[in-house]
């Protein structure tokens, strides 16, 4: 009764989740884990606190369904498994559980406590930037993907100025590049995967 008095949402809590915002509430990794079983919403959890977002749009999601197309047809005779926002991933610590939007991963898959849909060894993860949660993906996700021993490339898709950007490990898991794939640099490298930069943006004129 204590926790769901304390993650209880207030009207207008609900109200800005349901306009496509980004409700935060403070709780410990236990009382995130049962709020998550008994949510409708997306959640996840960072430092501490329980991230509650609504529903993407239309183009947001054309955009998730479309890369995972694009990798899967990719990977599809390699040892990798392409996955959409459903699956959970965990940090090493009881700091983070995100929910990318596209996540491949690589070889055999770790599942965290016996779960069937929360992960512990992503390959490469993207995310596709939103207005509500644009801020919170670049500033404290990026950072908590990049502590992952198994994560390799994280890659954020700016469907506003139509530009991808990567992040990539280096020899020295410390020491991270970064490339800006924009129309001065359209041939995309996503892993092994060569794409160009209208591929992906090709139909997102239409929900503008």
């Amino acid at each position: 009764m204590e926790l769901l008095e304390k993650i209880a949402l207030s009207e207008i809590q609900t109200q800005k989740i349901e306009q496509g915002g980004v409700v935060t509430i403070e709780a410990s990794w236990d009382e995130f884990m049962d709020f998550l079983e008994g949510t409708i919403y997306k959640a996840e959890y960072n430092n501490g606190k329980i991230i509650i977002m609504g529903l993407a749009s239309a183009i947001h999601e054309y955009l998730v369904t479309w890369i995972s197309t694009l990798l899967n047809i990719h990977y599809q005779r390699n040892d990798f498994f392409v996955f959409g926002s459903n699956l959970g991933v965990k940090t090493g610590d009881k700091k983070g559980y995100f929910n990318p939007d596209v996540t491949v991963v690589k070889g055999q898959l770790e599942f965290y406590n016996h779960s069937s849909a929360i992960i512990l060894n992503p390959y490469l993860v993207v995310e596709i930037l939103s207005e509500g949660t644009y801020q919170y993906d670049l500033n404290e996700k990026l950072y908590k993907y990049q502590s992952m021993k198994s994560v390799h490339e994280v890659i954020f898709v700016d469907r506003f100025d139509k530009v991808v950007v990567k992040f990539q490990k280096t020899d020295n898991p410390k020491v991270w590049t970064e490339t800006i794939y924009d129309h001065e640099n359209p041939d995309i490298l996503i892993d092994t995967m060569s794409v160009k930069l209208n591929d992906i943006f090709d139909k997102i004129d239409a929900f503008l």
